[in-house]
Order: structure tokens, then C-alpha cells, then sequence
């Protein structure tokens, strides 16, 4: 499966009713998420992955189901960092990240596909981003 297939297949859209049909939102939506993996991975961007300390109780109710009676979860955060250049001694950093990464009970990034669409979708931002 190329990138866009895996893009199409895993990732949300949206899509503006006016001009676009659902289809063509999904299909823009894939193909940006793809270029945009492209274009980090080529830039010698990277991600880290790591457990939040943000937890699932902050938006589960108290006694409702998806809450185990509030017995809340580990949620997961991203960031996305410029490489260092070795040529000019420049420092990278980061240029994107996302908090309270819902990935289940016991869910973990390492072989799930919404680990790919969230760091694609850090890269639309992160490329243009400054280092913090």
C-alpha cells in the first residue's frame, strides 16, 4: 500500500459541501497527509512518542461506561523536532506536538496505524513551524 492508499484508508477528511463530494475531501486529505510525510522524512524531521500526563478521566464522566467507573487510562503525546545541521552548528527543536493522545485502554502507538496519521498530520504544521 503506497502512502496515499494508507492515507485514504486511515485518516479522517472533511470536505466542504459547496465545492467538494466527500470523496474529493478524502482524496485531498490523503494526498496533503502524504505529501507531508514525504516532505518531513526527506527534511530529516522526527517524532517521539511518550506517555502524557494528561489522563482519560479529564473528559470521561464519573460512573459512565467508556469510564470503568472513572478509572481512567494513560493517554499518549507527540512531537515532531527539526534535526540538528551539523554544517552551520544549528540547534533544531521542536515544531509540533500533540497532547491527550486517546489511543484506548492499554493502547500504545508502536504498530497502530493512528501513529502514522498523527505524525503526518503534525508535519502539515510542523514544516512551517519555527523551532521552540
Amino acid at each position: 500500500m503506497n502512502p496515499y492508499q494508507f492515507f485514504l484508508k486511515h485518516a479522517g477528511y472533511s470536505y466542504d459541501p459547496k465545492t467538494q463530494t466527500p470523496i474529493q475531501g478524502r482524496i485531498r486529505g490523503a494526498r496533503a497527509l502524504a505529501r507531508a510525510e514525504r516532505e518531513a522524512r526527506d527534511g530529516g524531521f522526527y517524532y517521539t512518542w511518550e506517555l502524557d500526563d494528561y489522563l482519560s478521566s479529564e473528559w470521561i464522566p464519573d460512573n459512565e461506561d467508556g469510564g470503568r467507573n472513572c478509572d481512567p487510562w494513560q493517554t499518549w503525546r507527540c512531537a515532531m523536532f527539526r534535526a540538528d545541521n551539523q554544517e552551520t552548528n544549528a540547534r533544531g527543536g521542536c515544531v509540533a506536538s500533540l497532547h491527550g493522545i486517546d489511543l484506548g485502554r492499554d493502547g500504545e502507538p508502536w504498530g497502530d496505524p493512528y501513529k502514522r496519521v498523527v505524525e503526518a498530520e503534525l508535519a502539515i504544521d510542523g514544516l512551517t513551524n519555527p523551532p521552540q
